[in-house]
């Protein structure tokens, strides 16, 4: 039975009876604002005991405990998880289904490795589903500093392929959340928040250049971007709507500008723009990809296996057909229609996504969930160009590849899925000023029916 008349004790007493541990330190929060702001009313009034005569007209704290009890319970995303998992699922039985026969040594193919990398990523997506945004938030800048170690260790330790370090490019692909976390640290610190937040973005990208991972330093200039301009346009650093996002707004041209010159500037980029559009140009080298995949396409039928003549077996001829140019594989071995179907069910997947995110009520949620939108969708239009012969990032399609590419993107999914499951207490955090609000009373009456 609750003793005392007191704030603390009516809020541990309702704290009790909320089974979900995340919702007690927030609703318990919002009780004792509206608590002390009728105290205060009373006092302001001369009445004896302020405190006492608060807590007496809130009610039964074991009543409002329940109550709030039902109003505060996770949120399962059942539909959104399963999605997920059936859609690795197809990737995992496509992979070893269609290279069951393959013979070329070249290609690393191991059907225990593709099975265990499905089961892996299925616990990385439950892993990041009962994380807790909240507390990812507070620690944001904790988060931020181990990402840049993460990544330097890794540039440092992982082997290399063809100059890349591989194991790093999994790392990259985690910053635009990371970035998100830091950015959300800086709210409320006026122009001193708004150009750290800008300014974290630096070291990220530097590692993303030392690994090297262009298409995982496009995603984060892209999502970096989008944020920023969001959190300017939300006012999160106090300086003013229109200031914040002139400031971004220039930013972003004098970023796009030096990387077009860091790009472009040398014959490289130029000549790698030129492979891209015209492939034909140089078909035996930068272009033979491009023209390999055209003419498996050409040969391609709408369903059943294509008829493409050619002196070596398909694997062979096409380099990475298990892994970037694995949607190349299914439109020939299956037909367009396959690839279309697996293609508009992760667009739909990414819609679903994508709808939710648009109603969620927190500004944080928001923010990570538009960031592991782009990173996921950046990935997937990457990759289809390249399978459709216009070569200019490699990335595997996201869920269908069978490698550690599959699991890090599950675990992002379940960072956005953990977002909604705690949309029942969704609020943001961080540099929240208390503010005075209008003395009112709650009644609540429990009627047996």
């Amino acid at each position: 039975m609750w003793q005392g008349k007191t704030i603390d004790g009516y809020l541990e007493a309702v704290a009790e009876q909320i089974k979900w541990k995340r919702a007690r330190p927030v609703v318990t929060q919002e009780l004792r604002q509206h608590l002390e702001d009728q105290r205060d009313a009373f006092a302001a009034e001369g009445q004896e005991n302020p405190e006492q005569l608060a807590v007496e007209e809130m009610g039964d704290p074991v009543a409002i405990g329940a109550q709030l009890d039902g109003l505060h319970r996770p949120r399962p995303q059942w539909g959104l998880l399963m999605g997920t998992i059936l859609l690795a699922l197809l990737g995992t039985v496509l992979q070893l289904w269609l290279t069951a026969t393959w013979e070329n040594p070249n290609l690393d193919l191991n059907p225990l490795r593709t099975a265990a990398i499905f089961v892996l990523g299925c616990g990385a997506l439950l892993l990041g589903y009962f994380l807790d945004d909240a507390r990812l938030a507070r620690h944001g800048r904790i988060i931020y500093a181990g990402a840049l170690v993460a990544g330097v260790v890794a540039v440092a330790l992982s082997p290399r392929i063809h100059g890349g370090a591989i194991y790093a490019r999994y790392v990259t692909l985690c910053y635009p959340v990371v970035y998100a976390l830091w950015v959300y640290t800086c709210r409320k610190k006026g122009w001193w928040g708004l150009v750290l937040a800008i300014g974290g973005g630096a070291p990220l990208a530097w590692i993303c250049m030392r690994v090297p991972h262009m298409l995982g330093l496009l995603l984060l200039l892209v999502s970096g971007f989008a944020l920023m301009l969001a959190a300017a346009w939300n006012d999160w650093f106090g300086v003013g709507k229109r200031k914040g996002v002139l400031l971004v707004a220039t930013c972003g041209v004098l970023f796009a500008a030096v990387a077009w010159m860091v790009l472009f500037g040398f014959g490289y980029g130029v000549q790698r723009l030129q492979v891209f559009l015209y492939p034909e140009q140089d078909p035996m080298g930068m272009g033979y990809q491009a023209c390999t995949i055209r003419d498996v396409l050409g040969a391609s039928r709408w369903l059943g296996e294509g008829t493409w003549n050619s002196s070596l077996p398909f694997e062979r001829m096409v380099p990475g057909c298990e892994a970037d140019a694995f949607l190349t594989t299914i439109i020939y071995q299956l037909g367009w229609g396959p690839f279309l179907a697996i293609v508009l069910l992760f667009a739909g997947l990414m819609a679903w996504i994508g709808c939710r995110c648009l109603k969620h009520r927190s500004q944080l949620g928001k923010a990570m969930m538009m960031t592991v939108l782009v990173v996921l969708c950046g990935q997937a239009l990457c990759s289809v160009a390249w399978n459709l012969g216009y070569a200019l990032y490699a990335s595997t399609f996201p869920l269908m590849a069978g490698n550690w590419n599959t699991v890090v993107n599950m675990g992002l999914i379940g960072v956005a899925l953990s977002v909604l499951r705690g949309e029942s207490i969704a609020c943001d955090y961080g540099g929240e000023e208390k503010t005075w609000r209008p003395r009112y009373r709650l009644n609540i009456h429990l009627e047996k029916c």
